[in-house]
């Protein structure tokens, strides 16, 4: 009887908030009789692409599953982490959710590409540790923060391709405290994009150095 008068609060509530604050679309604005992050016309627009095996060494590959290639409106809310809108990764995580195949990949920890401090504390927050959050409370998995970033990289996009390799070499570190935690378990790296995939390369080299069972990584967008 009380865990029923709870759920039905919690009905009222939600449907106070759809008053005070109804659901739109993210891309378009229109209002939304679901909840949803885009109409369906909007979503239509995302074009599907299939998982790449990304080469970490001569004998180690890790799959990257994406939501789509980069364009709106998957970009709108990538972009979206420059004036710091936290809500936007939010749903980037839902989208992964949603329009992905997450749900099926092994998965004992989720550990977001972290931000350098000073990049940190400019934005707020890291908006793939947002959407790692997002999934993770789908799934019931936790997310650790286990890499570091040890210095400030230039943003990837505003370099040419044969420099992005250099910028990011020995950019981020595993405390060796952590490795017990990873071996033999399956890990799922988490960003909001993929370009050369350097980074995520960067990043599987260091957590190899703990054993795991697996890594795979997962964005909302790839660059094709």
């Amino acid at each position: 009887m009380i865990s029923q008068f709870y759920s039905t609060l919690a009905g009222l509530g939600n449907d106070l908030l759809d008053v005070i604050m109804p659901p739109f679309c993210a891309r378009c604005r229109l209002f939304l009789s679901t909840h949803a992050v885009f109409c369906a016309p909007c979503e239509s627009l995302i074009k599907p692409i299939v998982s790449v095996d990304l080469e970490i060494t001569q004998q180690f590959s890790i799959k990257v599953l994406s939501i789509g290639d980069y364009h709106d409106p998957l970009k709108k809310l990538i972009l979206a982490k420059g004036w710091s809108d936290i809500i936007a990764a939010r749903q980037l995580g839902l989208l992964i959710w949603h329009l992905t195949n997450f749900k099926t990949l092994p998965c004992d920890y989720l550990i977001p590409i972290p931000l350098h401090r000073t990049r940190y504390a400019y934005r707020g927050y890291n908006q793939a540790e947002e959407i790692a959050r997002t999934l993770g409370a789908q799934r019931g998995v936790p997310v650790v923060s286990a890499l570091t970033r040890k210095k400030r990289t230039a943003y990837q996009a505003s370099l040419a391709h044969d420099q992005r390799k250099d910028n990011v070499k020995n950019a981020f570190e595993l405390a060796k405290e952590q490795y017990h935690l990873f071996e033999n378990k399956h890990i799922v790296l988490l960003d909001d994009l993929m370009t050369t995939g350097v980074t995520l390369r960067a990043a599987a080299k260091q957590l190899q150095l703990s054993k795991p069972a697996s890594i795979s990584a997962v964005v909302a967008a790839r660059v094709i």
